[in-house]
This record gives C-alpha cells, sequence and structure tokens, in this order.
C-alpha cells in the first residue's frame, strides 16, 4: 500500500513540476509568432507605403501612407481611403466604391475596377 501511494506521489510531483517547462514552452512559441508577425507587418509597411503611379502614368501620382489605425491611400485625385490589408497581398479600399478590392504584386497594384497601381511612372 505504502509502495503504490509513494510511486503515485512521485509521479504527481512529477507532473507538477514538469508543468511549469510545458507552459513556459508554449508561451516561448506564442512569442516567436507575435514576433513573426511584427517582422511581417514591418516588411508589409515597407511594401506599401510611398509612392505609386495610377497605370504608371507620372502625371497621376497616388500614395500610400501608414497611420496609427492601419494604413491610409490617396488617389491621383487627392481622395483618400482606409486600407486593409491582409498577409496575403489582398488590399480593401474601404472608402472608395463601396469597398474596392485588389491584389498586391511585386510591383503593382491590381485593382477590381482594372485601375493598376504601379511603383515606377512610366518615362513619358
Amino acid at each position: 500500500m505504502k509502495t503504490k501511494n509513494f510511486a503515485f506521489i512521485m509521479a504527481l510531483t512529477a507532473a507538477i513540476l514538469a508543468l511549469p517547462r510545458i507552459t513556459f514552452a508554449q508561451d516561448e512559441r506564442r512569442y516567436e509568432r507575435r514576433e513573426e508577425w511584427r517582422r511581417d507587418s514591418r516588411q508589409d509597411r515597407r511594401r506599401l507605403e510611398g509612392s505609386w503611379y495610377l497605370n504608371g502614368e507620372r502625371d497621376k501620382p497616388c500614395m500610400i501612407v501608414s497611420t496609427h489605425d492601419g494604413f491610409e491611400a490617396r488617389n491621383e485625385r487627392g481622395q483618400t481611403s482606409r486600407l486593409v490589408y491582409d498577409r496575403y497581398g489582398s488590399i480593401l479600399a474601404r472608402d472608395w466604391e463601396s469597398g474596392l478590392r485588389g491584389e498586391v504584386r511585386r510591383q503593382s497594384i491590381e485593382c477590381a475596377n482594372g485601375t493598376t497601381w504601379t511603383r515606377l511612372a512610366s518615362r513619358r
């Protein structure tokens, strides 16, 4: 009887001592994911922020800036819209055309309305 109780107490003690290690490992994985998200967020900022040109036309500059709420876009007419961006390269300009969607490519943003914003202006 004493042997069974002793074995049970030892197993319980081992489980209690192992619990903090398991918890810390889970916390560390959560932290790593958070850090990975932050790195991605910085890359997203660099990827989106800055000057763009409507259909590559030099005389139609556009702009994307980072704000405390996320991103904001300004089109060639000076109109602004809040942007929602996901990691998969899709954007949504909430305030234009009841939610204009687009796909971010390397040096362009292709919008559902047929327009494209490019990083470089044409040499015209």
